[in-house]
C-alpha cells in the first residue's frame, strides 16, 4: 500500500508530478484554463479556424483557377501564336480573363475548404471539445460566417468593377489579333487569300512586318480589278483592320471588259485588307461580361431589341451571384454544426453537404436561364440564393434563441 504524504506540494512538485500525463490529461488540463478565460480561448479558436479557411479557401482557388488557365491558355497561345502576335498580348489574355473564372471557382473553393477544414477539425476532436464546452452553433460557425462575408465582398467587387474592366481589356486584344494579319500570310513564294477577293504572294519576308515583292490582285470591287506589285511592304493595323503599306510599285486597274482603265506608279500606296462586307471596323460590344450592371439593366443600350431580355437576366444574375459564397459556406458549416457533432455521421452529412450545393448551384443557373425567355421569371434569381440563406442562418440562430429563451424563463422561475 502507498503511503499518502501529508507535506504541501511545492510549484516544482506539481510540475514533476504532471510530467507522466498522458496527452488526455493535458486536454483536461488546456479545458480548465479554458474555462478560466472563456471568452478570450473563444476568441482564439475562432482566429485559429478563419486563418485555416482562408488559408485553404487561397490553396484551393489558386488550384482551381490554375487547372482553368492551363486549358483556356492553350486557345489563347494557338490564337497568339498563328496570328503572330506579341508576347504580351498573350499575358494580358491570360490574365485579364481570370475575373471570369473566379465567379464561380471562387465560391466552389470557399465551400471546399470549410468542408474539408471542419472535416480535420472533428478527425482532431477539436470541434467535439469546444461542443462540449458549451459552445452553441452560431457560436461555433463565427469563424465560417467571417469567411463568407469576405468572399462575398470579394465576388461583388470582382462582379462590379473587376470583371468588366479585364473582360474588356481581353476582348480588346482578342480583336486586334484576330483582325492582324496571320503569320501564314507571310510564308514566302505562296499565293494566299487573305480575304475574299484579295489574294497576295510575298516573295521575301522579314522580321518586323516587313516584306518584299509583293503581288497583289484585288477583286473585292464588282466593276474592277487591281493588280498591285510592290518591292517594299509593311503590314500595320490602321483604323483597327490590317493594312500593308507598299513602296516603289505599280497599280494597275482592268474594267468588266477586260480593258486597262488606269495604270499607276507609287512611291507609298496603303492597301487594307478587309473583305467588301465588312462595312466597319470598330469592335460591337456584345459580349454581356464586359458590360456595367447598369448597362446591362438599361434597355436603350441593348444592341438590338433581341437582346434586351437577355442582358436584364445577366445584370439581376451579377447583383444576386456574390452571395453564392455565402450560401456555400453555410451549407457547409451547418451540414457539420447543426445538432449534436458525431464522428459516425459525418460520412453521411458530408454526402447531404455535397447535394445541397449542388441544388444551390443548380436553382440559380435554371433561374437565370428561365429568366433569359420569361422576365417574370427573374424573381427566381434572387429567391435561389435568398431563401437558402435565410433558411441556414436560422438553422444556426434559432437553437441558440431557444437555449436563452429557456434559460430566462428557469431564471423567472428560480427568482
Amino acid at each position: 500500500m502507498c503511503q499518502l504524504s501529508n507535506r504541501i506540494m511545492s510549484p516544482g512538485d506539481m510540475k514533476a508530478s504532471l510530467t507522466p500525463l498522458s496527452s488526455f490529461a493535458f486536454v483536461d488540463f488546456h479545458m480548465v484554463m479554458m474555462a478560466a478565460h472563456p471568452q478570450g480561448a473563444d476568441m482564439q479558436f475562432d482566429r485559429y479556424l478563419l486563418a485555416q479557411l482562408i488559408r485553404t479557401t487561397i490553396a484551393v482557388t489558386i488550384t482551381l483557377v490554375g487547372i482553368v488557365w492551363l486549358f483556356q491558355t492553350i486557345r489563347i497561345l494557338e490564337l497568339v501564336v498563328s496570328r503572330n502576335g506579341p508576347l504580351p498580348d498573350f499575358i494580358v489574355m491570360s490574365v485579364s480573363v481570370i475575373p471570369l473564372w473566379l465567379t464561380i471557382a471562387f465560391p466552389i473553393s470557399a465551400f471546399i475548404a470549410v468542408t474539408w477544414v471542419f472535416q480535420r477539425a472533428i478527425a482532431d476532436r477539436e470541434l467535439l471539445v469546444m461542443q462540449a464546452s458549451g459552445r452553441s452553433a452560431f457560436q461555433l460557425a463565427r469563424a465560417p460566417l467571417a469567411l463568407a462575408m469576405g468572399v462575398s465582398a470579394i465576388l461583388a467587387l470582382n462582379s462590379t468593377v473587376l470583371l468588366p474592366f479585364s473582360f474588356g481589356i481581353y476582348k480588346e486584344t482578342q480583336f486586334k489579333l484576330r483582325n492582324s494579319i496571320p503569320a501564314v500570310m507571310l510564308r514566302e513564294g505562296v499565293f494566299i487569300d487573305v480575304v475574299d477577293g484579295m489574294t497576295m504572294l510575298i516573295g521575301q519576308k522579314t522580321e518586323g512586318g516587313l516584306a518584299s515583292d509583293i503581288f497583289i490582285h484585288d477583286e473585292r470591287a464588282q466593276d474592277k480589278v487591281i493588280t498591285i506589285t510592290a518591292k517594299f511592304g509593311k503590314f500595320i493595323e490602321k483604323d483597327g483592320a490590317p493594312a500593308v503599306i507598299l513602296q516603289d510599285g505599280m497599280r494597275n486597274e482592268v474594267n468588266q471588259n477586260g480593258e486597262a482603265s488606269a495604270s499607276l506608279l507609287f512611291d507609298t500606296h496603303s492597301v487594307t485588307i478587309v473583305s467588301e462586307q465588312q462595312t466597319t471596323q470598330a469592335r460591337i460590344n456584345l459580349d454581356m461580361n464586359e458590360d456595367s450592371i447598369s448597362n446591362l439593366l438599361d434597355p436603350s443600350s441593348a444592341p438590338s431589341p433581341d437582346y434586351v431580355d437577355q442582358r436584364r437576366a445577366e445584370g439581376h444574375y451579377r447583383i444576386i451571384s456574390p452571395l453564392l459564397g455565402f450560401v456555400l459556406i453555410m451549407v457547409a458549416a451547418c451540414s457539420v454544426l447543426c445538432g449534436q457533432i458525431r464522428r459516425d455521421t459525418l460520412s453521411r452529412r458530408t454526402m447531404l453537404n455535397v447535394g445541397a450545393a449542388m441544388v444551390t448551384i443548380a436553382m440559380l443557373v435554371s433561374g437565370r436561364s428561365l429568366a433569359t425567355s420569361m422576365p417574370a421569371a427573374i424573381p427566381l434569381i434572387y429567391a435561389s440564393l435568398l431563401v437558402p440563406a435565410l433558411i441556414l442562418l436560422s438553422m444556426l440562430v434559432m437553437p441558440t434563441l431557444r437555449v436563452r429563451a429557456a434559460d430566462n424563463a428557469s431564471a423567472e422561475i428560480t427568482a
